[in-house]
């Protein structure tokens, strides 16, 4: 019995090791690897705001995006993004549509802004454990904000409502990605940026804390460069007014 026992117990390791994966089994057709390889996103989105002081807002745009992924323990991983021009191309769309109604647009667009500024949103990580069907990484975070709200003061005029401005902020960092089999993987990513600088001081009250910006996400990708993830970004107001105001991007695309 003691034979056959060994055999089985090779056959059997053999077997698990045939079904071992890691991210180097993600490969596609062309031999490239998806998980090293891919780092162009090419995004399509909604994006939905809601604040406690405005109206709510969302609709459909179209965004790109980068993305650079190692395997190796420390090895440096990075992503980057600009909201602003997808947040461009649904200002204008919506502009035309007020303009084709004969509509005013002035107080449309003033109401309310939560998304990036001109250097946009970017993040570094490091590879604190690597795993084969694992990564877990530490970072860093940074870029800029344009965060403003108004209300409704009176028939004619509106206010401008705290915190408002343009910010450049940083912070601390953290995704982990996990590998479901040789055609999936997923990353889901914190990220904490705090306002350090307000570029231009136009508040009313100029002594009005800096805000800091809680992004949760998480992206499902795939060997065949099809993807689709969720952003949540969350305004945290260490002021009187607590504003809660919350953005959420829900995207799909392909990586190349």
């Amino acid at each position: 019995m003691k034979p056959r026992l060994s055999i089985l117990i090779v056959l059997l390791l053999c077997g698990f090791n045939s079904f071992a994966q890691s991210f180097e089994d993600l490969e596609r057709k062309n031999g490239d690897n998806a998980f090293t390889e891919d780092w162009f996103k090419v995004i399509v989105r909604y994006t939905s705001v809601k604040s406690t002081y405005t109206p709510n807002y969302s609709g459909g745009t179209v965004n790109v995006a980068f993305r650079w992924d190692k395997t190796e323990k420390w090895d440096i991983r990075s992503r980057y993004e600009n909201p602003s021009l997808g947040d461009f191309i649904y200002a204008l769309v919506n502009l035309s549509k007020q303009i084709s109604n004969g509509r005013s647009t002035k107080d449309d667009y003033d109401d309310h802004a939560h998304g990036g500024g001109i250097l946009g949103w970017a993040q570094f990580y490091a590879n604190a454990v690597a795993k084969d069907k694992l990564l877990i990484s530490p970072g860093i975070t940074m870029g800029d904000y344009m965060f403003g709200s108004r209300y409704q003061k009176n028939n004619q005029n509106k206010a401008k409502h705290d915190p408002y401005g343009y910010y450049l902020a940083a912070g601390p960092a953290f995704m982990a990605t996990y590998l479901v089999n040789k055609k999936l993987w997923i990353d889901g990513y914190v990220n904490y940026d705090i306002a350090l600088v307000k570029v231009k001081n136009d508040s009313v009250d100029p002594k009005y804390p800096k805000p800091s910006f809680l992004t949760v996400g998480a992206d499902l990708n795939t060997v065949y460069q099809f993807f689709g993830g969720f952003r949540i970004n969350q305004v945290i107001d260490r002021g009187y007014n607590k504003d809660k105001s919350s953005r959420l991007d829900i995207s799909v695309g392909m990586c190349f």
